[in-house]
């Protein structure tokens, strides 16, 4: 079927695990004593406590970067924000291991949203996070899309294997990239095996290695993928199902089965170098809330069971 485009948390102490609510938080009981001093500048008592108001309006900033599949809707979001909390909010958008990177080598932020939890848990690894606590706080799942016109007729995953179809996907490394990969193994390893349950068939053995001789780029994130697609570069592309709510029109897309998709867990956190603490902290419990959840619904994220390591 063609598709056109147009609380329960868990909150770990050391080796204590409590339930709370409909997310997942982490935190290092080493390090709860007492709040760290933000890297960058004086606590905000400090900060705001010689200025007028006119010049705190313009000066009240808050540093996310966030993952590029998550622009259309922190963005929406954006001007209520703003609006209520006296602030401006400045999005650093892109794969979440280049975010990481960035972090990793001192690049000053107050909260990281990422498409994959795993770089989360290596930023509180590097006890780069506020009180070392991070937060699951949604999930994606893949889709195919393709062009509006779809000159190549392509109406399964078996059509990409075809030696005239393009197709381009995120590179490796980031994490929309890794869930792609893993996908395309598992559709051979669970339809094409004949001592699988799920076998389909002969057709779909060597899965993965027959689509990626057809991948023609690798792009650094998701919204480059739907661009390529959109400007009829390839034939197809996989994307998370969150990219297609808001996407420009002239792009269709197909579901992939629950049983070979792969589901990325989303993660947010204060960074040590947090500026604004207070607002940092409302930024990122709006995202846990109800109406941050229907927000995240709203936008195509949620779909598929939430999974932890």
């Amino acid at each position: 079927m063609f598709f056109a485009i147009t609380g329960s948390a868990l909150l770990v102490f050391g080796s204590e695990i409590i339930r709370k609510n409909n997310y997942i938080q982490f935190s290092d009981s080493e390090n709860t004593s007492a709040s760290p001093t933000p890297i960058l500048g004086q606590p905000e008592s400090s900060l705001t406590s010689n200025l007028s108001p006119s010049t705190i309006n313009m000066t009240r900033e808050l540093r996310v970067f966030a993952a590029a599949s998550l622009a259309n809707v922190v963005n929406a979001h954006k001007p209520k924000f703003e609006k209520e909390n006296n602030v401006k909010l400045m999005f650093n958008f892109g794969s979440s291991n280049s975010l990481y990177q960035q972090l990793f080598s001192g690049a000053p932020a107050d909260v990281y949203l990422s498409a994959d939890l795993r770089w989360t848990k290596k930023l509180n690894e590097s006890e780069l996070l506020y009180k070392n606590e991070y937060y699951s706080f949604t999930k994606n799942k893949l889709v195919v899309i393709i062009p509006e016109d779809n000159p190549k007729n392509i109406s399964s995953l078996l059509d990409l294997t075809r030696p005239d179809v393009k197709v381009i996907i995120a590179t490796p490394t980031s994490p929309i990239g890794t869930n792609t990969n893993i996908t395309l193994t598992k559709i051979g390893e669970i339809w094409g095996d004949e001592h699988s349950p799920q076998y389909r068939g002969a057709q779909w053995k060597n899965y993965r290695d027959r689509v990626v001789k057809n991948i023609i780029s690798y792009e650094p994130s998701v919204s480059q993928v739907v661009s390529k697609v959109a400007l009829g570069v390839c034939d197809a592309g996989f994307v998370y199902i969150s990219d297609t709510k808001s996407q420009q029109s002239g792009l269709k897309y197909f579901d992939i089965p629950d049983e070979v998709n792969t589901i990325g867990i989303y993660g947010i956190a204060v960074m040590n170098t947090v500026s604004k603490l207070s607002v940092a902290e409302k930024y990122v419990e709006f995202w846990l809330s109800d109406e941050g959840q229907m927000l995240l619904a709203d936008y195509g994220f949620g779909e598929g069971p939430l999974e932890q390591e």
